[in-house]
């Protein structure tokens, strides 16, 4: 059994690194010329053409080493059918699944690293990339500060969450009013606007319908409430450090959970941290599921041509995404639990792969 291990592993990995390089060619071309127009319309400079290049194949990376598995095991074990060697196996009284552990313990590798690029260098690529853009292409920081979905701390005494932005139009607005001592006042209201002074050198939040819970000094456990119909707050940008808002994707998986608690701590539930935590890791665990689905695709489809496997691997890959992206428009929203509706993709596939998993025969 450990020579069949080896064996099977050896036939794994050049399929493997075929389809890697295939799906990473495919996804760096499309942001190719891109990123060439930017090199010499906005005359960046090379070193930081190569500074974005690299930040771009740390952001493929682990998507094309998963759709990798999948190809790969695609090609490889469709090979080992046409060749009569899943039959052999069944011959000496082998469960062809058997075949499958060994390159599944591989994947659950490949998984694990997938996780340390979601969790670590994807969003440094991501907040790299925004740098860069923000040097070279933002000038005015008063209009450039405020986003939706991201805790914007870009303005003095003041931390700001909002949770949709249409235009000037926001919604769902939570700011923190901060102070040299004591907790912070915690200002809450339905609906907003952002108004903007004609010269674009002030700004400041027209917030409408909410309250204003402030801390009583020295007993922080009592809060005060007062209610508003509406209420301004004007903003003034720090200007002492040029920083970049962070967004979900932007955070390291340290900083999505410590954002999640200091949201927690306000009796708010993140939803948007919560689904950035989980996709991370149903997308690193993702090469578990594509193994599995494709080693069974390539057992059972005739005929041995890798163009063949390219053809089942890329459908199956664009249904896998569709799924995440419904599925995290919806935790988003909190319409369901960000960790299992974030899951559901891997459960799509491994639901076509149970009856031949619990049948035991390929």
């Amino acid at each position: 059994m450990k020579i069949l291990r080896l064996y099977i592993i050896k036939e794994f990995i050049p399929s493997f690194l075929l389809g890697f390089f295939i799906f990473t060619f495919v996804l760096f071309i499309s942001n190719f010329f891109p990123l060439a127009r930017v090199f010499f319309d906005e005359r960046i400079g090379l070193a930081t053409t190569m500074t974005l290049l690299f930040n771009i194949v740390c952001l493929i990376l682990p998507y094309s080493i998963s759709m990798g598995v999948l190809l790969g095991s695609v090609n490889c074990f469709n090979r080992l059918s046409q060749d009569g060697e899943v039959v052999g196996l069944e011959s000496c009284g082998i469960d062809p699944l058997a075949a499958i552990l060994p390159v599944l313990g591989l994947s659950f590798l490949i998984s694990i690293f997938c996780l340390y690029l979601h969790a670590e260098v994807s969003p440094s690529a991501h907040l790299g990339i925004k740098q860069i853009q923000e040097d070279f292409k933002i000038e005015n920081i008063v209009t450039s500060t405020v986003e939706e979905k991201v805790l914007i701390d870009s303005f003095k005494d003041y931390k700001i969450y909002i949770d949709r932005m249409t235009g000037k139009k926001i919604e769902g607005i939570t700011v923190f009013k901060l102070k040299e001592t004591g907790s912070p006042s915690v200002i809450v209201a339905k609906k907003g606007e952002i108004i903007i002074s004609e010269n674009n050198k002030q700004q400041r939040l027209k917030l409408i319908d909410g309250t204003i819970d402030e801390a009583e000094e020295g007993n922080p456990i009592n809060f005060t409430r007062v209610n508003f119909d509406t209420y301004d707050i004007q903003l003034e940008p720090r200007r002492n450090a040029k920083e970049v808002n962070k967004k979900p994707w932007d955070m390291k998986l340290e900083e999505l959970n410590k954002s999640v608690r200091d949201f927690k701590k306000q009796k708010t539930i993140p939803y948007h941290l919560l689904t950035e935590i989980y996709k991370r890791f149903s997308l690193s665990f993702s090469p578990l599921f594509f193994l599995l689905i494709g080693s069974i695709l390539g057992i059972k489809i005739k005929g041995k041509s890798k163009i063949r496997g390219f053809g089942i691997s890329l459908p199956i890959i664009i249904v896998y995404y569709v799924i995440l992206l419904v599925c995290e428009r919806i935790s988003q929203k909190g319409l369901f639990y960000p960790f299992i509706i974030m899951w559901l993709p891997n459960i799509f596939l491994l639901s076509f792969c149970m009856p031949y998993l619990l049948k035991k025969q390929l």
